[in-house]
């Protein structure tokens, strides 16, 4: 009974939190191809995931998921995030001493990183669970050279789920495999997997290809405009997510170093060659996903590591003295506070996620008319999901590359024109403002802001930019 009381509260209570209010944010573009690629027969999913760049594991089992509303999607990545919980006490902290064992598995089941990725309709959190069972049956496999079985299905089950973390965990494991296990046994294993991933290894070459011409995509949302100067700024904002969220009061944030320090003092006393195995993995992985993407999305594609960040925390944190303890409950306390400013939809660190999508299309569903053009800038706010909470009954334009044409022969006919944009144009040589402005001429302009910055945010803002925003999201109206 003592050792199946922690897993059962940590479980209970995580529950709770993952399946409450799930309509809680609104939709975005990610999650929009989930929502809008499940319905289809398994027939018509593969040709749409080979137009796209996933592996389609996530997307079969989720067709058979009774629900396909947005909250029954978003409770599928929440089971997945308790059958992470329960993986990892299963296979790695089970056998802890208790103390040590409850700090893992709080830390990791009410991380506010888990519970803002763990419910969204992605696979994040299905890939860590399986890189839990992937890490501990290829360490097992390296430590005692038994177990090639479950380490080669459990590393095809992540590949067949998303190339990065199948990728990074069999690179991350290969030095020590032949340290260990020897250059033959390792070579079987590699071979053995790209004969396993042959059935989808035609779309992966297209999609390592995606991956080499994505520097245009990644400096999408680049504060500093030099692509070697934002590694830091990508860096730090995935340590910040990963150890405290991406809710939470300012002061929270002096909480990342110490997570960084409990992390590398547990970190000594557990075996070398499996520490090497873990830092080659958040390499890799680090790798594969800032080329891709840009700061703001960097924590997502890295959530699989989260598991082993608190299990060496936890280490770090236990046996237990006096300032540990203190330590222990600043981070529980920061957990709790970040966890009610989640569900608030206070102070995150990207306001995109909690943006006032919904509010937004209910003001242009009630006053634009069919007369009226919505313009949407396609650079900084989500117009495939504010496009998706719009009645259809105006005009709407993403002003992506190209559209701006489009949208200037429509422009003269329009009686009002409406803009939702970002305060900051990152567009094209801005095309959003110059559009704006378009519309606006000879017109009366009215500017609308929501979403606000917290004030230590609009600060950093304030070194990195001139002028700096002040909100997140901008409707502009321009009537005659």
């Amino acid at each position: 009974m003592k050792r199946v009381l922690p897993i059962a509260v940590v479980l209970l209570v995580q529950a709770v939190l993952l399946f409450a209010n799930l309509d809680l944010l609104p939709i975005w573009t990610d999650e929009l191809f989930t929502f809008q690629t499940i319905p289809h027969p398994l027939s018509e999913i593969v040709p749409i995931l080979q137009r796209d760049i996933h592996p389609p594991l996530y997307y079969f089992l989720l067709h058979a998921w009774p629900s396909h509303t947005l909250a029954g999607l978003r409770a599928f990545s929440g089971l997945w995030a308790l059958i992470a919980t329960l993986l990892l006490d299963l296979l790695w902290t089970r056998n802890w001493r208790p103390a040590r064992r409850w700090l893992a598995l709080s830390l990791f089941a009410f991380s506010p990183c888990l519970l803002l990725y763990g419910r969204m309709a992605r696979s994040y959190s299905m890939q860590t669970a399986l890189m839990i069972a992937a890490v501990y049956f290829l360490w097992r496999w390296i430590r005692t050279r038994t177990g090639f079985w479950p380490a080669l299905v459990s590393v095809l089950l992540l590949l067949y789920t998303h190339y990065v973390p199948g990728l990074a965990v069999l690179a991350a494991c290969a030095l020590p495999a032949v340290a260990l296990v020897g250059p033959g046994r390792t070579a079987l294993l590699m071979i053995s997997a790209l004969v396993g991933y042959l059935p989808w290894l035609f779309k992966f070459t297209d999609a390592l290809g995606r991956w080499g011409q994505a520097a245009g995509f990644s400096s999408r949302y680049a504060l500093t405009g030099s692509s070697l100067l934002e590694q830091p700024i990508k860096i730090g904002f995935g340590v910040v997510s990963l150890s405290i969220g991406e809710s939470f009061p300012f002061l929270a944030l002096l909480l990342a170093p110490l997570v960084l320090w409990l992390a590398l003092r547990g970190a000594r006393v557990c075996p070398k060659p499996l520490v090497a195995f873990l830092a080659a993995l958040a390499l890799v992985g680090y790798l594969g996903v800032s080329r891709w993407v840009s700061y703001p999305f960097i924590p997502a594609r890295l959530l699989w590591l989260l598991p082993f960040l608190v299990m060496v925390v936890a280490i770090g944190l236990t046996p237990i003295g006096r300032v540990r303890w203190w330590a222990a409950a600043l981070l529980l306390v920061s957990t709790a506070v970040s966890l009610s400013f989640y569900f608030t939809k206070q102070n995150y660190l990207n306001p995109g996620y909690a943006a006032p999508l919904r509010e937004i299309a209910d003001r242009l569903n009630q006053q634009a008319g069919p007369s009226d053009l919505i313009l949407i800038d396609a650079f900084n706010t989500d117009g495939a999901a504010l496009q998706h909470y719009l009645s259809g009954r105006t005009r709407s334009i993403v002003l992506n590359t190209g559209a701006e044409q489009k949208a200037s022969l429509l422009l003269p006919a329009a009686q009002t024109t409406w803009i939702v944009r970002n305060q900051r144009d990152v567009s094209p040589g801005g095309v959003t403002t110059t559009m704006e402005d378009s519309a606006c001429q000879a017109r009366h302009r009215v500017v609308s802001l929501y979403e606000p910055y917290a004030q230590w945010q609009e600060w950093l803002l304030r070194r990195f930019m001139a002028p700096a925003p002040t909100h997140f999201y901008q409707l502009t109206t321009c009537t005659p």
